[in-house]
């Protein structure tokens, strides 16, 4: 039993139940252990959620500076952060589901947590896509934040409820999310880059 099988379970949990239908004692079940020790890592139930907040926060505050400082040009950046999105989200898709269920549930809280600790990245990444639109790659149209916060949504949207939405395509096989990523990452591409440079 470890501190990560308790986050685990806690993000099952709450992404199915939410955060007030999942109670101390449901986690603990989950992960087989008395309620005493999951308080023992975990003091209560809002601190595990501000771990999980803090893993998904401390993993992009390292990722992207990465990202941005690769040496391929535009489309290579671009392609790099979309990539890394698309794998972040479909890791765990109960994570996936419990930031959109976060969003919906607590959206002052998700907005100030956003507003704190993503809205400086979102700025760097917009500054690159502005440097993008003044070398003639970026289509003048786009406004940077804005599809930055559109892309973003699709891609949770995509990875939360892909498997319920692919019902809509007349389908022989298993379900597959991969021709929807394949087709939002095109989206991404094409609604962001000049014909002509991609």
């Amino acid at each position: 039993m470890t501190k990560e099988h308790i986050l685990e379970e806690a993000i099952r949990l709450f992404s199915i139940n939410g955060f007030d239908g999942t109670s101390i004692q449901s986690i603990a079940d989950a992960v087989g252990i008395k309620k005493q020790s999951l308080l023992y890592y975990f003091g209560s139930k809002e601190d595990l959620r501000e771990e999980i907040y803090k893993n998904v926060i401390s993993h992009w505050k390292e990722k992207l500076p990465k990202l941005l400082a690769t040496k391929s040009g535009g489309y290579g950046r671009f392609t790099s952060i979309i990539e890394s999105l698309i794998t972040f989200l479909l890791e765990d898709k109960n994570r996936t589901r419990l930031i959109i269920r976060e969003i919906l549930d607590r959206p002052d809280a998700v907005r100030k947590t956003a507003s704190e600790n993503l809205m400086p990245w979102v700025m760097i990444i917009s500054d690159y896509i502005r440097m993008g639109q003044e070398a003639g790659i970026i289509k003048e149209s786009v406004d940077p934040e804005s599809y930055i916060t559109q892309v973003i949504m699709m891609a949770m949207g995509t990875v939360a409820i892909g498997g319920v939405v692919t019902a809509l395509v007349k389908t022989n096989d298993k379900v597959k999310i991969e021709p929807m990523i394949k087709e939002l990452e095109r989206i991404a591409r094409e609604s962001l880059f000049k014909e002509n440079k991609l």
